[in-house]
């Protein structure tokens, strides 16, 4: 085993979560064989022959199972893919946080409508700026919480950026047994 095995880095099984070497042989293209867990003695992950929109129902159920799949077997965070997904992903949750701070705002308004064009640009900078704290202090205390709850230690330095630290956040999640 390579220090990345040794580190927990690698595939895992989707049923108990283990580390395993393999997850499945390829004999030809299209002729693969799944490798059973050494733990729980199960196919390592069913979901290698699943199509996407089995595995998306799964995640919209909150099955650990396809959670584990997504974060350990799926996604490798080396890859430009995969960081451009997590970069649009994010601005678009943030848009639409925005929105709805926009929208709740714009509720409550006391009916002066300002037509400045300076007004409207602070406004939108003020809702998004809103929006871009508001989920950076959940992400603080999810973190927060995630490591006092698991007694984790992280250590900050380690995480190059910020995509690694949410990503070895959500990967501690779903590692252990807590769904």
């Amino acid at each position: 085993m390579g220090d990345a095995q040794a580190e927990g880095e690698g595939p895992r099984c989707v049923g108990c979560g283990g580390c395993v070497k393999t997850l499945f042989v390829q004999y030809s293209p299209g002729n693969i064989r799944l490798m059973k867990c050494d733990n729980c003695k199960a196919v390592a992950d069913p979901y290698i022959e699943c199509e996407f929109m089995i595995i998306l129902i799964d995640l919209i159920l909150h099955k650990t199972r396809a959670y584990r799949h997504i974060l350990f077997n799926k996604l490798s965070m080396g890859s430009s893919v995969d960081k451009g997904i997590l970069y649009r992903s994010t601005l678009i949750h943030i848009a639409l946080d925005a929105f709805r701070i926009s929208f709740s705002k714009g509720n409550r308004a006391d009916g002066a409508s300002s037509t400045s064009i300076f007004s409207t640009i602070f406004n939108c900078f003020e809702v998004i700026g809103d929006a871009f704290l508001g989920n950076i202090i959940f992400m603080i205390m999810l973190f927060l919480g995630v490591r006092f709850i698991l007694k984790l230690s992280f250590d900050i330095t380690r995480f190059g950026s910020f995509h690694h630290l949410l990503y070895s956040l959500l990967k501690c999640l779903f590692s252990h047994q807590m769904l």
